[in-house]
């Protein structure tokens, strides 16, 4: 379990999952991601080749934070203590949690989804979201709080930079690799509930389909 979870971490260079001997995972289905652990209808991706089994959407994104759209989609935090694995299940159990509390209807509630990751990410008050949504947004607020300490450690909290600056980076530099191996053991990415596809975001409609995959509660 602890390899499990050390090779679910940010990767600063985006896989290819076309290039020559990746893995493929057979045709669009039902099946569990092997990095948040939780059941998933529809495409699945593979772990940069070689990895344990295939990943969901939004786990995705740790294998490509170069994306054009990443900074709307996710934020760094600092969490050396929780591991990226556990950080991708909370976040989308109490992403379920709160759509479904809302209401899993075909696009009925985008607006006041909207509003809430507005608010998670602002730090405003979401007094007026129903009761039932408190735990999940304390779990995100809890996890959004992490921004603090990762933008004191690089002045950032955008994937995109520090991707771009470990890319840069001299390893072969002893103190240099000693450098990005612990701040790599510390930072974390944490979703921000959007995903986009081009100019669309389809993470609501996304959620919406993992509800309708697995609609047991799963954070109260």
């Amino acid at each position: 379990m602890a390899r499990l979870t050390q090779s679910f971490r940010l990767l600063p260079r985006p896989w290819d999952p076309s290039a020559p001997g990746a893995r493929k995972m057979g045709e669009p289905g039902l099946f569990t991601c092997a990095c948040c652990g939780l059941i998933t209808p529809g495409r699945r991706f593979p772990w940069h080749g070689d990895g344990p089994g295939p990943v969901c959407a939004l786990c995705n994104i740790l294998q490509d934070p170069t994306r054009p759209a990443i900074e709307r989609e996710a934020v760094l935090i600092w969490w050396p203590k929780l591991p990226q694995t556990r950080i991708m299940t909370l976040t989308r159990c109490a992403h379920q949690a709160l759509m479904q509390t809302l209401g899993n209807g075909p696009n009925g509630q985008d607006s006041v989804w909207y509003r809430a990751m507005d608010a998670i990410a602002s730090g405003s008050d979401t007094a007026m979201m129903p009761a039932q949504c408190k735990s999940a947004l304390a779990v995100l607020r809890a996890l959004h709080a992490r921004t603090t300490e990762a933008r004191r450690r690089l002045e950032t909290t955008s994937p995109r930079l520090l991707a771009t600056a470990l890319l840069m980076a001299n390893r072969a530099d002893p103190q240099i690799n000693e450098s990005a191996t612990t701040l790599m053991d510390g930072i974390r990415l944490f979703p921000l509930g959007r995903l986009y596809n081009g100019p669309t975001d389809i993470y609501p409609a996304l959620v919406r389909e993992w509800l309708d995959a697995d609609p047991q509660p799963v954070m109260t």
